[in-house]
């Protein structure tokens, strides 16, 4: 079964509509049902709730709502938790030198991806594009790019 490290935008398109929105919910209703193997690390979970609880786009009532759904959709995702140990972050740090453009959670889940030897699937835009993260053997895929190829 392939496997996957999942990005948290990819949660969250989930849930705020875009233009991904279809291609992500395919994307996690494949993992529900068995057919990728998902893997989150604790971090995504945060960058989640952090963005609702600061959102200055969502109102104060609105936000345990939103927090019940993120909390849904991770729980209801089936994917597998993945925590990095103390030596991962040498490579952490090897891969946030590759590429300034891309924040530092991203930079975690690429770690993540590569230390599991798994592509990781994104709707970010510079993490698509990060030829540094790529050079690095780091696989990057749009959710489109996954269901398309299997």
């Amino acid at each position: 079964m392939p496997s996957f490290f999942i990005d948290t935008s990819v949660f969250i398109s989930t849930i705020k509509t875009d233009n991904a929105t279809e291609a992500c919910e395919k994307f996690i209703r494949r993992v529900k049902n068995g057919h990728f193997e998902g893997y989150i690390s604790p971090y995504v979970a945060g960058e989640m709730i952090h963005a609702i609880l600061y959102s200055g786009e969502i109102r104060q009532d609105k936000k345990p709502g939103y927090l019940f759904d993120i909390l849904e959709a991770i729980v209801s995702s089936n994917a597998e938790w993945f925590i990095p140990q103390n030596n991962d972050f040498c490579l952490f740090s090897r891969l946030r030198e590759v590429d300034n453009r891309v924040e530092d959670g991203d930079i975690l889940h690429a770690t993540c991806a590569k230390i599991l030897n798994i592509p990781l699937v994104t709707i970010d835009g510079r993490l698509l594009k990060s030829r540094g993260l790529i050079n690095q053997g780091i696989e990057i895929l749009h959710p489109t790019q996954v269901i398309n190829r299997t």
